[in-house]
């Protein structure tokens, strides 16, 4: 009885000594493996997790919209966190209804009736910043043209070869405008006149055809006609209202009230973008503007880029001209004060 007794202690002892350094191993385990917390640490965002914000901008194959193609191209206003979508239009007039309803967010565009009648009936829009002026010392960007048989009956009558002529012109914007301060000094008005708005491709049909004499229109299209040798430069613009404010960046509902903070990030690449345009005619800019208007690079060289305003100011007088002349024209019923607009906040949050 004695020796089971003593082999049973044994093997309880044993046993112990297992239970012992199971224990241990599972205790040197647990003081190895760290523990979870009951909030554990949330991962920083990253810009593959960022949800950009989308702005619809509408934009037109011309030079003048150079800082829209320059920001998209060089991901400026992928660095503001926006993704901006690109809609086409043949011009600047058209897309107003839809930028004062919010179907659009930023419009392109210049001075004109629908935009002051717009704002004079409570539209919420306004121009935030520069998109091109006629610099009095700058290149040619808008003219007059005309072909030399009419230019030199001009020169022997002014009075005769400006009354009844027939002009390629839209009546209601700032190129007429500026037209009528030529005919002004011939004491005419723009009725004197046969206005017809002819699309740009079929100028030169129309020249060829002898069924225009005056064609008011901007580049590309003053190069290319230029290139026909059918017409030459009559009036540049920039001799006629100098620094005219043609262009301007308007914003609708969408960044003026709902979402200012995006309109500050977008103005913020988009001058960027200006800057990098006013380097002038680089390679890369040629190679940007060349993809977003379809046009030839060598054209491009020749063709005038109009100058813009690097802090994107306004030049608000002339844009105060012209609604002056469309009064007195019964365009628009008054005239809007500065401050219905121009909106001068989002530039200026945006300056260094």
């Amino acid at each position: 009885m004695t020796k089971k007794v003593s082999k049973s202690n044994e093997r309880i002892s044993h046993f112990a000594v297992l239970i012992v350094l199971l224990l241990t191993i599972s205790l040197q385990a647990c003081a190895q493996t760290p523990v979870a917390t009951a909030n554990p640490p949330v991962p920083s965002e990253t810009a593959s997790n960022i949800v950009a914000d989308k702005v619809k901008a509408v934009v037109l194959p011309y030079t003048s919209f150079g800082p829209f193609f320059i920001a998209q191209e060089e991901n400026y206003f992928m660095d503001e966190n926006l993704e901006v979508e690109f809609v086409r239009f043949d011009s600047g007039t058209a897309p107003m209804p839809l930028l004062i309803q919010g179907d659009i967010d930023v419009l392109g565009s210049g001075p004109n009736v629908s935009l002051f009648n717009a704002i004079a009936q409570g539209g919420t829009i306004k121009m935030v910043a520069d998109k091109g002026y006629l610099a009095s010392d700058g290149c040619t960007y808008m003219a007059l043209l005309a072909p030399q048989a009419w230019i030199s009956k001009y020169e022997e009558s002014p009075l005769e070869a400006l009354k009844d002529s027939r002009v390629s012109i839209d009546p209601t914007n700032f190129e007429a405008f500026m037209f009528e301060k030529i005919l002004a000094q011939s004491d005419l008005a723009i009725e004197d006149t046969t206005q017809n708005d002819i699309i740009p491709p079929s100028l030169a049909e129309a020249v060829t055809n002898n069924a225009v004499d005056l064609i008011s229109i901007g580049d590309p299209w003053i190069t290319r006609l230029l290139d026909t040798n059918l017409v030459s430069i009559w009036k540049p613009y920039q001799e006629i209202v100098p620094d005219m404010q043609f262009g301007v960046v308007l914003f609708g509902p969408n960044l003026l009230k709902n979402n200012p903070e995006i309109g500050v990030r977008f103005l913020r690449a988009y001058l960027r973008g200006v800057n990098k345009y006013n380097e002038g005619k680089t390679d890369r800019n040629l190679e940007i503007m060349a993809k977003y208007t379809n046009l030839d690079v060598e054209l491009l060289k020749r063709a005038c880029w109009p100058p813009m305003n690097s802090n994107g100011v306004i030049n608000t007088s002339t844009v105060d001209e012209f609604q002056n002349w469309a009064l007195s024209q019964g365009l628009i019923d008054q005239v809007s004060p500065v401050d219905s607009y121009w909106d001068p906040s989002f530039v200026e949050q945006v300056q260094p």
